[in-house]
């Protein structure tokens, strides 16, 4: 222990001796290890993580395989292969050789749904659940209690709250058990809290709150108004997530066959007989792990991730190396003279691998911090509401990584001062001597290593980022930056009259806002993410007869001046006007291709849907829909004072100037007819669409970033080693120069050393990048990976970033004064 102490006092001198040399070399480990752990962990959460309740490997998502989808002829949301009816769910629950519970979960809105606590009106993530939830899940509750099988079968107005809801609302006030919270206008009271880190069962998208099943129709599922489906009541609305605890020894492979008969009579009884053949569908169990939705859309990205990173942590430590290369070479006369005097090899070694575990070290400390801030950095960006965070898996993962960098790093000066001739060292000068070849080879070869790696990482940042910038140039069909769009949905309207004459003054007084241009309405926000696509009848022939069985149209219901609103050019016809009411003829608006496709003798006066139909009175140019990427979609668009009004819609208010400078007044508008309906998502509709791209543009950024993290890296570890030779050989130049040897000459001579390693570099890195790019390929839209404009610039930048970490060194190098070098030691 004594001598350990010492080892450690006479390293920690060593690099309070050379503070610069210290501190570029933890900053470099921590740059390197803190990424990698912002990465893992990010990959851990999403692709790995269990849900923190009890027994978390034994609870799964119901799933439906072979099938796919809800059955025909019945009605879902989106989401076919995770929906069930409730009367599906009544059945299966009484499975209770299959099932310790299961349990049913389902949102109370498409997005986040208005409450209220005191006077202001916020939004948050609510979901109503079975009676059974929490304590079949295993949650623990903080405070409180939480549901019991009555609250369901009695719809009991109670919620319970998450932690991070509770502290953010009510500031963690203990007496909040009793306490009343307005939920779409309706008072519910607090029974419970949730423990912190429990964030549903999605984590993804984070809930604020958790209700027991309700009958409201105000509170009926997804927002969908009762009139149309009513979750407790309809046997053909597929739109209940379930979720399974299996019972003891029973395995997903068990409970599929055991509870297969049960599942197939309740979900085909009320549709009468259905072949199997024609819906071949049963369940399924699959383990939660990661975050649901994420595990699959971010599963590639982050895999690439984990690569780039892992080169971003290889040219780290490739650079502390060729520091420590550096720092040891110019320690050998210190070697020769403890050597000299009786030191062993093992204590050498000793004291080396001291030094290099205290720089580690420190550089882990450091790199965990910044790993936590990045982590919760790429939360933000990445839009995970879970709770992410490094875990204690991650932590020994980053522990493991700094023992193997610290024994690498006291192996490798090892060699070196065990091979130093004593005598030779002790009589030469530590400043006139010329590195050995070898040394300088493997000095070289490291550089180039360095140049090769980030030469693939600039050719991963510039495709990327020249696929994000095509996704922003995509012609959206509208003037999208000019659009201010939020939803709204008014509780407490009871019918489509009552609906109308909202809206109806809504508009009116938005129109009258200053810098207003005009305004409407859409059941479903453009760039949302989500369409509704069906078959198409026109004048009573089904077009899948001409088109193709999957043929699918995009359909959408908007108001007054919609496509004038929102700038898309009218080809044919006219727009949907207020006249275009419920009492009138019923009309509709297709699209260019929608009539190219199904009417190119002309598409106005035909009619859609079953006779007599929508009449045809305008053709609009191709717009998107759904989203960026999505190819051209034949689409109708409905007015909607001719179908429902109740739920949510979204209002579209194009501005003379930036659009959310209207944003105060919008509030302030809504807030005069209805001082408890909040302003639900408010964007500009380009920031809308922009969020259809979203893993594209934070994958661009992070691959930007790590580019530019490697650029700062090889950029001081070559200037680094040229400095240090330039140094080290400073006798040798003033000789060269005594001798006649120009400053050109000499500029060359360290110039050329650069280059040498440049080329190195580049005889790695393009077959590197190659594999790189070819690895990049499915995360790039409308982009070759063997795009010629992304490598060049990639190579130029490279060979740029050289040159101007080689021209300081060559230029001290062609200042040498020659009397000094010769009188330098």
């Amino acid at each position: 222990m004594g001598a350990l102490g010492q080892d450690l006092r006479y390293a920690l001198r060593q690099l309070r001796k050379s503070p610069g040399f210290t501190a570029v070399a933890v900053l470099t480990l921590a740059l390197g290890i803190g990424a990698n752990t912002a990465v893992f962990s990010t990959l851990n959460a999403v692709l790995l993580r269990l849900l923190p309740v009890r027994d978390p490997e034994n609870v799964y998502t119901v799933v439906l395989v072979n099938g796919g989808t809800q059955p025909p002829n019945t009605n879902g949301t989106g989401n076919g292969n995770t929906s069930f009816s409730f009367p599906v769910f009544q059945a299966l629950r009484q499975e209770k050789r299959v099932f310790s519970d299961l349990i049913a979960h389902v949102p109370l809105g498409y997005g986040k749904v208005p409450v209220r606590y005191g006077e202001t009106p916020t939004e948050k993530q609510g979901e109503e659940v079975s009676g059974n939830y929490f304590a079949g899940l295993g949650v623990h509750i903080l405070r409180g209690a939480g549901f019991t099988p009555n609250d369901e079968t009695d719809h009991n107005l109670v919620v319970v709250l998450s932690y991070s809801f509770w502290t953010e609302t009510f500031s963690r006030n203990p007496r909040v058990i009793g306490q009343t919270l307005f939920i779409k206008g309706i008072p519910f009271t607090i029974i419970g809290v949730t423990a912190p880190g429990f964030y549903g069962v999605q984590p993804a998208q984070a809930v604020d709150f958790w209700i027991p099943l309700q009958s409201r129709p105000e509170l009926n599922a997804w927002g969908v108004p009762a009139t149309e489906h009513a979750l407790l009541n309809s046997t053909k609305w597929w739109a209940l997530p379930l979720i399974a605890r299996l019972q003891p020894g029973i395995t997903p492979e068990q409970a599929e066959k055991a509870s297969q008969p049960t599942f197939w009579q309740a979900a085909t009884e009320p549709l009468g007989k259905l072949d199997f053949k024609t819906w071949p569908a049963h369940l399924g169990f699959e383990p939660i792990r990661g975050i649901g939705g994420y595990a699959e859309s971010y599963r590639e990205p982050v895999k690439i991730m984990m690569v780039l990173v892992g080169l971003v942590l290889l040219i780290a430590c490739t650079n502390v190396v060729l520091l420590i290369l550096a720092r040891n070479a110019a320690r050998e006369r210190e070697f020769a003279v403890r050597l000299a005097i009786g030191a062993r090899s093992a204590r050498v070694f000793r004291q080396l691998l001291t030094e290099s575990l205290l720089l580690v070290s420190a550089g882990a400390g450091v790199g965990w911090l910044l790993a936590v801030g990045a982590t919760k950095a790429l939360a933000v960006w990445a839009r995970i509401e879970g709770g992410l965070a490094p875990d204690q898996r991650v932590l020994i993962f980053t522990l493991t990584i700094t023992c193997l960098v610290a024994l690498l790093f006291g192996l490798i000066p090892l060699r070196s001062a065990l091979r130093i001739s004593i005598e030779q060292e002790l009589k030469s000068s530590g400043s006139g001597v010329t590195p050995r070849r070898n040394r300088m080879f493997g000095g070289n070869l490291a550089v180039a290593m360095q140049v090769a790696m980030c030469l693939s990482l600039l050719v991963a940042s510039s495709l990327s980022v020249r696929s994000l910038l095509n996704y922003k140039r995509q012609d959206l069909g509208m003037q999208a930056e000019s659009l201010l769009v939020f939803d709204l949905n008014p509780q407490g309207l009871n019918s489509n009259t009552q609906a109308n004459s909202f809206y109806e003054r809504l508009l009116e007084r938005v129109k009258t806002v200053p810098g207003v241009h005009a305004a409407s309405l859409v059941r479903t926000r453009p760039g949302s993410g989500w369409s509704n696509t069906s078959g198409i009848t026109v004048d009573g022939r089904d077009m899948r007869q001409d088109a193709g069985p999957h043929v699918s149209v995009g359909e959408n219901y908007v108001g007054p001046d919609f496509f004038h609103t929102l700038g898309i050019p009218l080809l044919q016809g006219r727009d949907i006007s207020q006249a275009d009411t419920s009492a009138g003829l019923l009309v509709a608006i297709v699209n260019e291709t929608f009539a190219e496709r199904f009417l190119r003798d002309g598409a106005l006066g035909h009619r859609i849907g079953d006779l007599p139909g929508a009449e045809i009175v305008g053709v609009v140019k191709d717009s998107k829909y759904a989203r960026v990427r999505e190819q051209e979609l034949p689409a109708v668009y409905y007015p909607l004072s001719q179908t429902r009004m109740l739920g949510q819609i979204t209002v579209e208010v194009r501005a003379v100037g930036d659009p959310l400078t209207l944003l105060p007044a919008m509030r302030r508008v809504v807030r005069e007819l209805d001082p408890d309906l909040p302003v639900q998502k408010p964007m500009t509709q380009a920031a809308q669409f922009a969020e259809t791209y979203f893993t594209p543009t934070l994958f661009a950024y992070l691959a930007m970033g790590f580019g530019i993290l490697a650029v700062v890296l090889v950029a001081s570890g070559l200037y680094g080693t040229l400095a240090y030779r330039v140094q080290r050989r400073t006798s040798e130049i003033g000789v060269r120069m005594a001798l006649g040897a120009s400053r050109a000459n000499v500029l060359w001579m360290v110039t050329s050393e650069s280059l040498l390693m440049l080329a190195m570099g580049f005889a790695l890195g393009l077959p590197l990048s190659f594999m790189v790019s070819r690895f990049l390929q499915s995360q790039l839209w409308k982009l070759s990976y063997l795009d010629t404009f992304s490598f060049s610039i990639a190579i130029a930048l490279t060979f740029l970033v050289a040159i101007v970490a080689a021209f300081l060194p060559a230029r001290r190098a062609a200042e040498v004064d020659p009397m000094v070098a010769l009188r330098y030691e």
